[in-house]
């Protein structure tokens, strides 16, 4: 009995942490608002028009920024629990909330949510919540080894199908399952050196421990990156295993 109410109020004390963590966002400096900017993507590996509106233009920008989700949890209170609910049980499965990436960054949808008529971020089922654990396990590991870089940032996670499809996504994407996330690193041009470089660092990750991930790792050319533990292939242009930029390919019998 004595244990039980250990856990109940374990629980609770970690759920008015989570709150209180979500409430801090709407205390965001003008100093942070003004660099918003840097820190969200201006790319996406999706082919769209240039010809965007400055103001789609501006609302992307704003997107992934802890500003613009506060905003949008406020707007949209009936998923206040949901949010609370999917970071308590990702911190609990990967050990702690340090572990859980910013949620501003994990629900983020797709840059065309505008034009899709969806939201820009998401809440997965509960049934897929499990399917992301591992990707964020590869992700800090790639970030542990310095492979990605701190200012690295993810961009995109789960998208339900109708958004996948008008996005222009792969018919089996895996971030309809949850499974994937798609990163980009600010600091870095999409034709840069160091972009280059921490490419074929991710095609050597790749070749050497991809299998045991399970790693699917896309490589575009804006410099967007795509990571997945749903099975050892890569893929570039038109989600392609020839136009990838990692020069080794694995046996034919891998099932893609």
């Amino acid at each position: 009995m004595r244990s039980s109410k250990f856990q109940i109020k374990f629980k609770t004390q970690r759920v008015s942490q989570i709150i209180t963590g979500l409430m801090a966002l709407s205390m965001m400096s003008a100093v942070q608002a003004k660099t918003t900017h840097l820190e969200v993507a201006t790319f996406d590996h999706h082919n769209h028009s240039h010809s965007h509106s400055h103001e789609h233009d501006k609302h992307n920008e704003m997107v992934g920024s802890a500003e613009h989700f506060w905003q949008w949890l406020q707007d949209h209170p009936d998923q206040k629990d949901a949010v609370i609910h999917y970071q308590t049980y990702l911190a609990t499965q990967l050990g702690s909330a340090k572990a859980v990436p910013p949620l501003h960054n994990l629900l983020t949808t797709a840059r065309s949510w505008r034009e899709c008529n969806a939201e820009p971020y998401q809440v997965p089922p509960t049934e897929l919540w499990a399917k992301i654990l591992p990707t964020i396990q590869l992700y800090h590991e790639l970030r542990q080894v310095g492979i990605l870089p701190p200012s690295t940032k993810i961009r995109s996670v789960y998208r339900n199908h109708a958004l996948n499809q008008c996005a222009g996504g792969a018919k089996a994407s895996k971030h309809t399952m949850n499974a994937a996330i798609d990163i980009w690193v600010p600091t870095y041009d999409a034709n840069s050196s160091e972009m280059l470089q921490l490419q074929d660092m991710l095609c050597q990750f790749w070749h050497e421990q991809g299998a045991k991930w399970q790693l699917g790792l896309g490589v575009y050319a804006t410099g967007a990156l795509h990571l997945d533990t749903q099975g050892y292939r890569k893929w570039g242009v038109n989600y392609t295993q020839p136009n990838s930029v990692c020069r080794y390919t694995p046996p034919l019998t891998v099932d893609y």
